[in-house]
């Protein structure tokens, strides 16, 4: 009875839900791994209405460090995801926002998730909780690639469109050093404590915000910023990575770190690529260091369905994400309605 009455709650505040971030209960969530969590909550919010038919839903995933907010800007009536046509489901993954994280109590003790645990929960939220069919779309950035990736490999009925942006089918090298060194310092922080702090590691958050900092962008962009404007952004990431719980922060890159979308296929990622029907949009950083260019290429070389844009910036990582009125701003938008409109 709990459980019909909290998905009831929460189908009927989804249908007139403008922004309103809402929570929803999965019970006995199974995590990859086997690990069970009795009760994991997943955060999101929608924008716009449901259609009649319930077939008008765009769910966006945010970036490794972001959250449900992360799209506030592209999101609205007329906009790139455009709320008249469109309800837009925004979500907080497993481990941060205001979903289930080692904050609330776990800490170290918080299953160790991957990529496919939060499509499973993002899943759960769209069939169960608002009983939802095909979505419109999937899309996402950097980890939200990921997952949007995994919809379409593991759900292929339920992914009408496909949006990647900055996708890889696994974490490139520079990712993986990136992860480890952020770890590591996090970890030299004294009050890290082996992960069971009793004062969250701030210090060792910020500087691990400093240090992802350059791998963000480009060296031409780093050029070219003045000396001010650069000392500000790594401050605004340090500040960003101190506002993380650092077990959060450690084991949400943990999962990006570790994913693979060849994984549950014996090793084989063209076989994990051939799952996918829906239709493919590639966003692609010409100088992303992070996720680099190779996923995306094999992505675009695995599926027949892709259109593959590789967008020229010297923001690296950064122009996926860039605000809006800059050209990657004004490139991601145009692709997107272009797609869109397309495959309607």
């Amino acid at each position: 009875m709990r459980t019909l009455l909290v998905l009831a709650l929460l189908v009927c505040a989804a249908g007139a839900a403008h922004g309103e971030t809402q929570s929803f209960l999965a019970y006995d969530f199974q995590f990859e791994d086997g690990t069970t969590l009795p009760e994991l909550r997943i955060a999101y919010e929608m924008h716009g209405s449901l259609a009649p038919g319930r077939d008008n839903a765009i769910l966006l995933v945010p970036g490794a460090s972001a959250d449900l907010h992360a799209y506030d800007s592209m999101i609205g009536p007329g906009k790139t995801w455009d709320t008249n046509r469109y309800a837009v489901i925004t979500t907080d993954p497993i481990g941060g926002g205001e979903s289930s994280s080692p904050k609330d109590g776990l800490g170290q003790d918080f299953p160790r998730y991957t990529i496919r645990d939060v499509m499973a929960a993002q899943h759960a939220l769209a069939t169960r909780g608002l009983e939802l069919g095909p979505l419109r779309a999937v899309g996402g950035v950097g980890l939200g690639a990921l997952v949007a990736l995994e919809w379409a490999i593991h759900h292929p009925e339920m992914v009408r469109n496909l949006i990647l942006m900055s996708p890889s089918t696994d974490a490139e090298p520079n990712l993986r050093l990136s992860v480890d060194l952020m770890t590591s310092v996090i970890a030299l922080d004294p009050d890290w404590q082996g992960g069971r702090y009793s004062h969250n590691p701030v210090e060792g958050l910020r500087l691990a915000g400093m240090l992802h900092f350059p791998w963000e962008v480009s060296d031409a962009y780093i050029a070219r910023v003045s000396e001010r404007r650069l000392a500000r952004e790594l401050e605004d990431s340090a500040r960003a990575f101190g506002n993380w719980d650092a077990n959060g922060l450690v084991l949400r890159f943990a999962a990006v770190r570790a994913h693979n979308v060849g994984a549950p296929f014996g090793g084989d990622t063209q076989m994990a690529l051939s799952q996918i029907r829906a239709p493919v949009l590639i966003l692609a950083s010409a100088t992303d260091r992070l996720f680099g260019l190779d996923g995306a290429r094999r992505i675009r070389d695995g599926v027949k369905t892709a259109d593959y844009v590789e967008i020229e910036s010297d923001l690296g990582h950064r122009a996926l994400t860039a605000p809006p009125g800059t050209a990657e701003a004004d490139t991601i938008d145009r692709r997107i309605r272009k797609f869109l409109a397309r495959v309607e």
